[in-house]
């Protein structure tokens, strides 16, 4: 386990890289008039009406012959709203609620339960929480698909997947540069450059590089990351491409914050949005790095063959203090916790399926079939300092700094792999019967590790042969409109005991959702609507004897989905969904009929548009809307709970030509002060930002 980041590992300094940065970009322009004159034609796809996603499958399909609620995210759409990380873009998807969590990554949730992850197609085993992903710049789009996705994923929460589209090596020269600048001196370069690296274009390379310095709207708070991408593709046959990729993102988080406490009676601490009650020698640091290899082989009749493979190497450090107990109203203390943790995580997966189509009784059909391997080990090691009673909240730096080599240490090690199919079968000209099952071994070991005296792997989990199915019928009720039922299942193994002191059956969470999607006016506009009804069954309860459950609670979830995108007018670009969600539990002792999830609203709102008319010359205007109803959290019913809001955000921009273009945002324009997270008594009860503007200035060539 290695020790803090020490400074000689830290990122370089800003003028530095910002002066490699702006050099590289007058380099590129000045150099522009000796090179020949490339024209690039943009893609016929509409950035806010993408036509095919993979997430849900393997291969491409169109987003409305997937029999499930999917939202996909251009490359084009991520630079026109600024949209940086994926805590930003998640904002902006329908039907999925962000929850602040360290101040650098969020929690993402959907239907109840916390989201999945997938890089090109590889289940990640692993929910994307509070968990460090790469800066969008290295992905060509992002696609959320809600609801269970057991056949490609395997075991995993029914939330739904976010899969990762990572960007290739570009066909055509191209280099693309911004600069940010805005409030709280948030500063960030971007470059992105690519082209074919021989005459003949059969190798062909791309790079991407960040970098990020930027405060917070409360005190002390300072962040700065950086982040480095390059791949590689190669024809090395006909028919046969090889690509390489490795991304690398280092993560520096000064004065850490979990939001604030509250009073000890319950209530919220009434403090102002930038109050921080965090020492100020709180520190994380993340370094992440990527390794993938994919060899992709065409055979006759539109077969294909692809091989896939990842690595990813994680170090995170932190050593922190927080209040560990509500204020205590007449003195306006808190006692405070210390600790400081070390992860050092691998994770390595691989993914082989071949796919294509064939004909049966007369009929034209498709089929996939795979295999995929997933195992990821986490060393932990950790060490907990004294506690400090009777710290005036508002003066944390009185807190001291411990000193301490680390006293424990344990390792989880999870492997997970199993062989999946996907049919679509041509039943009849309107119809399309799609099918789906994945058979999953999974196995969850620990152990401990120095300086905790080592142990040997010991499993607390074990399935095999865990089925999990799915089945939708389409209705081809025109050429670009389907009307869907599908049955969606995943499961998601347990730890606790049974009298027999056997492991319990792994819980199940399975969905029907009815729908329609539709794509119009020549493919510049998508909607859909759903309604989804889905269940959690076998979930662990306690019996009235100490470490005895019994697999039988039940968690209900149902809802309905609106969602439009596209460009209805020649001028204008728009995004808008609505949800509206509501979880409860089934058997359960005591709880049965209670909300399940506290965490999302029951409606929500959200929408953005991007208004740019010919007669403006250039000028185009741009805006948008969350809106959310109450949330409780881990609040208390009418004492700590946040209601019903709305965010408001607006963007104006200059296109100077094709090429370069200048934009201002406003985020909150009317400063709401709300709760994004209401938390316990000592943490988690987190401001929403407040009002802020953005200055960005992007050029290509």
């Amino acid at each position: 386990m290695k020790k803090p980041f020490d400074t000689a590992s830290r990122p370089a300094p800003r003028r530095t890289l910002m002066g490699l940065c702006l050099g590289a970009a007058l380099a590129s322009h000045a150099s522009a008039q000796d090179l020949p004159q490339v024209v690039v034609n943009a893609s016929l796809e509409e950035p806010y009406a993408p036509s095919h996603a993979t997430v849900g499958g393997k291969t491409p399909q169109r987003l409305v012959d997937i029999p499930q609620s999917a939202t996909v995210f251009s490359a084009e759409r991520i630079r026109d709203q600024n949209l940086f990380t994926l805590g930003d873009l998640m904002q902006q998807a329908p039907g999925v609620s962000v929850m602040p969590f360290d101040g650098a990554n969020p929690d993402f949730r959907a239907r109840g339960y916390a989201m999945e992850l997938s890089y090109d197609g590889i289940p990640a085993s692993q929910a994307g929480s509070g968990q460090q992903e790469f800066e969008l710049a290295v992905y060509e789009r992002i696609e959320v698909l809600r609801g269970p996705s057991g056949v490609t994923a395997g075991a995993g929460q029914p939330g739904g997947v976010i899969n990762f589209v990572r960007k290739r090596g570009s066909r055509e020269p191209m280099f693309s540069g911004a600069v940010s600048l805005g409030s709280y001196d948030n500063r960030r370069v971007e470059l992105d450059a690519g082209g074919p690296l021989n005459a003949a274009g059969t190798l062909r390379g791309r790079a991407v590089a960040t970098f990020h310095d930027r405060d917070y709207f409360h005190d002390t708070t300072h962040d700065r990351k950086w982040l480095g991408y390059l791949a590689l593709d190669a024809d090395v046959a006909r028919g046969t491409t090889l690509s390489l990729a490795f991304t690398r993102q280092v993560d520096d988080l000064d004065s850490t914050t979990m939001g604030l406490p509250a009073w000890s009676d319950g209530a919220f601490l009434e403090a102002p949005r930038e109050t921080h009650v965090y020492p100020s020698w709180n520190r994380m640091a993340w370094a992440t790095s990527q390794a993938e290899l994919e060899l992709a082989h065409k055979l006759a009749a539109g077969w294909e063959v692809r091989a896939r493979a990842v690595r990813r190497n994680v170090d995170k450090f932190y050593k922190d203090g927080y209040p560990s107990t509500g204020v205590n109203r007449a003195t306006g203390t808190a006692t405070y916790a210390r600790r400081m943790a070390g992860l050092d995580f691998k994770r390595e997966a691989a993914d082989l399926f071949a796919s294509g189509p064939f004909s049966l009784f007369g009929r034209r059909h498709s089929l996939t079939v795979g295999y995929n391997f997933d195992r990821r080990v986490a060393d932990n090691q950790a060490v907990t300092y004294a506690a400090v009673p009777n710290v005036d909240v508002f003066d944390p730096d009185s807190v001291p700094e411990p000193d301490g080599d680390f006293t424990r240490g344990n390792a989880n090690r999870v492997t997970q792999s199993g062989a999946y199919a996907q049919a679509r079968l041509s039943l009849a000209d309107p119809f399309t019967l799609a099918l789906g099952a994945r058979s999953s071994n999974y196995r969850n070991e620990t152990r401990n590790i120095a300086p905790t005296p080592e142990t040997a792997f010991v499993a607390t989990t074990r399935e095999r042969g865990e089925v999990t199915p799915s089945a939708a019928l389409l209705w081809h009720v025109a050429p670009d409109v389907n009307a869907y039922v599908s049955y969606a299942d995943i499961f998601f193994p347990q730890s606790q005991m049974d009298a027999q002191r056997r492991t319990l059956e792994p819980r199940v969470g399975s969905q029907v959702e009815i729908g329609a999607k539709g794509v119009f006016l020549d493919g510049r506009l998508n909607a859909s609507a759903a309604v989804f009804n889905a269940r959690d069954r076998n979930r662990a309860l306690a019996t009235d004897v100490v470490d005895v459950y019994v697999p039988a609670g039940d968690v209900k979830v149902r809802g309905v989905e609106f969602e439009i995108g596209g460009r209805p007018l020649p001028e204008l670009n728009l995004s808008a969904g609505y949800t509206f969600l509501r979880t409860e539990y089934g058997a359960h002792p005591t709880l049965e009929g209670a909300e399940w999830s506290t965490f999302e609203p029951k409606h929500s709102l959200k929408l953005y548009a991007r208004w740019q008319p010919a007669w403006m010359r250039g000028l185009f205007l741009g805006g948008g809307m969350t809106a959310s109803s109450a949330l409780l959290g881990t609040g208390e019913p009418g004492l700590r709970e946040q209601g019903g809001y709305a965010v408001a955000n607006a963007q104006m921009g200059y296109a100077l030509d094709r090429r370069l273009a200048v934009t201002l945002a406003v985020n909150n324009v009317f400063d709401r002060t709300y709760w994004a997270r209401v938390g316990g008594l000592n943490t988690y009860n987190i401001y929403g930002d407040p009002r802020s503007v953005l200055l960005s200035v992007r050029g290509s060539y």
